[in-house]
């Protein structure tokens, strides 16, 4: 059986590819949040931020991240736990605002 190193090297720089792909995804989805939390922190008030979106986002990190523990992804355990953790803080602000 002949194995084709150029289609070994292909496939690691593809792995390699991929790795940082999904790195970089996880980098922008994290700071995604972010202005969010400043904006509460600065402005205190949450009057134009809805509680519903963001427990339902907090919920579906909650699924994710138990799902990525199960199968033992890192990826995406780093991913959700970062952002568990930026939405459970948004969902605090919120409910700490909400009347102003």
């Amino acid at each position: 059986m002949h194995i084709d190193r150029r289609g070994a090297c292909y496939r690691n720089a593809m792995i390699t590819f991929i790795d940082f792909l999904s790195s970089a995804a996880i980098v922008i989805f994290i700071v995604s949040a972010l202005p969010q939390v400043v904006k509460l922190v600065r402005q205190k008030t949450a009057r134009d931020i809805s509680l519903g979106m963001s427990v339902l986002i907090a919920v579906g990190n909650s699924l994710g991240l138990a799902r990525a523990i199960a199968i033992g992804d890192t990826f995406f355990t780093v991913n959700y736990s970062f952002q568990l953790a930026l939405w459970l803080v948004i969902v605090a602000l919120i409910v700490k605002y909400k009347g102003r």
